[in-house]
């Protein structure tokens, strides 16, 4: 019994742990990066959701001055309510964060579910 659990238990705490690790990410771009006007470029939603709330990816495109735009997806859920305001073509704010040469970005003003 304590073969089978044993395993069991330590994948449960490596999801719960990834899971604490997006949100704090996700907060700590929403702090600190700047904040920058996205055009969506895509929206498709996942076969999850996060407290009733439809998990999707948002294709995004960030113009930067000087530079190539920047073409990101992100995964995040949103209330469904606010699906129009997500649909391609539309702009959106969002946060942009670099941090060692990679580029992280968060939907300005998302909730952490």
């Amino acid at each position: 019994m304590i073969l089978i659990s044993l395993p069991l238990i330590l994948l449960a705490f490596m999801v719960i742990r990834q899971s604490f690790q997006s949100d704090r990410e996700i907060k700590r771009i929403l702090k600190k990066g700047h904040s920058a006007e996205a055009t969506v470029s895509s929206l498709r939603q996942t076969n999850s959701e996060i407290n009733g709330h439809p998990e999707v990816f948002i294709g995004l495109t960030i113009p930067r001055e000087h530079e190539e735009p920047l073409r990101t997806i992100i995964k995040t859920a949103i209330d469904m309510v606010h699906i129009p305001e997500y649909q391609p073509g539309h702009k959106v704010r969002v946060k942009v964060l670099e941090v060692d040469g990679r580029v992280k970005v968060a939907l300005d003003g998302s909730q952490v579910y």
